[in-house]
């Protein structure tokens, strides 16, 4: 009996409907942009230029490098939808899928042109045109080289060897201003994603018209950058280097400093992992969706450099937009305990930042919950009413009531049994430990306290810097500082 292949029929895909669902990759322009970019690079290119037209009902981009070019064969292979990604790549190749500038580009607008010229000077141009192939419900590429096209060639003076990348109906970036300032936008993020092409000296980028420069996420002349060195790593027989970085606390950094630390999204959304492919840095900030981390105000200043090769993408899960990654497993310990550890030294220097010294004036000023008071020969409890929350409301509505339950606190204090706990814990050389609260709480709770305080701004900013040395805000100087700065100047 012999075998026989299974009974099926074939099913193509839609062409209209499949071109319309690839829009929906979850592309934005800078990593669009990023995308023609990685092309450029992987060309040779040594100079890239994204120009554009927001003129209204004509608005078009241009991204033009001066590149190798392709020939007749290369640009067809180029325009056509994925290849193996899996295929060996060169060194210098930056893309996997074969979906970047099809997909990148459609993704913004809905017509993709590209000229190139290779060594041979011969200009080669396709189109993909959304419009077109859903009127001939085909796969159809225009090879023809439309008018207002080459006048736009003409123009930007695409006359020697290299690539022409244009959009034209940007539906996604809509027109005038609009479209003006999302380009500067962009080139901004672009300044950042290729900081090591343009510092040096690989790579030129120009933005509208403006030369790029490089964007350093670590502050590394800055005196007070904390750099933890570099532990590399193997996978599989390639190399995964680590630099964990811990900026400045904000106080000493420059308004420059500052911008440059913060990037798109402020310092918040900016810390953790930087992960780069090939020097293209293609994650810049985010904690990877690693079990226990999240973004917040005590970590901001940690950041860590990760280096793979762009033959490990596979393994780390890089996307086809190539903004997300995933450690391998077997990496994922290691990677997270480094983490950790930064994000530690952030939170140290936000903690430590103001703490005063024992005996220091500052800390006779604290303003502690419990006190200790002998009486008879006992030591005995109680709530320090000196304290400003306790102050507050003791001399707010119901005063009398609170005062009263205070004290039944104070009578009922379990002294003996906190006495015996301790003694328990002791025989069995167990590590009595402070429990510590969650620092984004406290500081939600400092904020809270503060929309009680009275209105006047005398008076209000007196009893802001009195709840900053009162326990439990005292332990984070630095944080609640910044809290009090800030609603100072709000005032002001």
């Amino acid at each position: 009996m012999t075998s026989s292949e299974p009974d099926g029929e074939l099913l193509d895909p839609c062409a209209e409907d499949l071109i319309e669902s690839l829009r929906a990759f979850g592309y934005d322009l800078p990593t669009a942009l990023a995308d023609l970019v990685d092309n450029s690079i992987a060309a040779g290119a040594r100079t890239v230029r994204t120009t554009y037209s927001s003129d209204r009902g004509s608005a078009w981009v241009a991204v033009m490098d001066d590149g190798r070019g392709m020939s007749e064969e290369e640009l067809r292979t180029a325009m056509r939808f994925a290849r193996n990604p899996n295929a060996e790549r060169a060194a210098g190749d930056l893309g996997r899928f074969g979906l970047g500038l099809k997909t990148a580009s459609l993704s913004q607008a809905r017509k993709l042109t590209v000229l190139t010229r290779d060594a041979s000077g011969i200009l080669s141009t396709r189109t993909w045109d959304i419009d077109h192939v859903t009127l001939h419900r085909q796969w159809r590429v225009i090879t023809e080289l439309d008018d207002e096209a080459r006048r736009i060639a003409d123009r930007l003076e695409f006359t020697s060897q290299g690539t022409l990348v244009l959009w034209r109906n940007t539906d996604k970036l809509g027109e005038g201003p609009s479209l003006s300032r999302r380009i500067n936008e962009a080139g901004r993020e672009l300044s950042l994603l290729f900081h090591r092409f343009i510092e040096r000296g690989r790579l030129e980028l120009h933005v509208g018209g403006r030369q790029l420069t490089a964007m350093d996420p670590y502050l590394r002349r800055h005196p007070a950058t904390q750099d933890r060195g570099v532990e590399d790593l193997d996978h599989h027989g390639h190399r995964v280097r680590l630099n964990p970085v811990v900026l400045p606390h904000p106080s000493r950094l420059t308004r420059q400093d500052a911008a440059l630390a913060s990037g798109p999204g402020g310092m918040l959304a900016r810390q953790g992992f930087y992960v780069y492919r090939g020097d293209r840095l293609v994650v810049a900030g985010g904690w990877l969706g690693l079990s226990g981390m999240h973004n917040s105000q005590p970590t901001r200043l940690a950041r860590l450099s990760v280096e793979i090769s762009p033959g490990a993408d596979l393994s780390w899960e890089v996307d086809v937009r190539k903004s997300t990654v995933r450690p391998p497993s077997v990496l994922e310990a290691r990677i997270v305990e480094i983490a950790k550890d930064l994000r530690a030294r952030s939170e140290r220097v936000f903690t430590h930042r103001g703490t005063p010294t024992p005996g220091s004036r500052e800390q006779r000023d604290l303003q502690v919950v419990w006190q200790r008071v002998r009486r008879l020969g006992t030591s005995e409890y109680t709530v320090n009413r000196s304290h400003p929350l306790v102050a507050a409301v003791i001399s707010g509505p119901g005063g009398n009531a609170i005062e009263g339950v205070l004290r039944m606190i104070e009578t009922t204090f379990p002294v003996s049994l906190v006495a015996q706990e301790i003694a328990t814990s002791a025989e069995a050389e167990e590590t009595v430990t402070e429990q510590v609260p969650d620092i984004e709480e406290l500081l939600a709770l400092f904020r809270s306290m503060l929309t009680g305080l009275p209105a006047d701004p005398e008076t209000r900013l007196v009893l802001m810097k009195a709840l900053a040395k009162a326990e439990p805000f005292s332990k984070y100087p630095g944080l609640v500082q910044e809290i009090v700065e800030s609603e100072t100047s709000k005032e002001n």
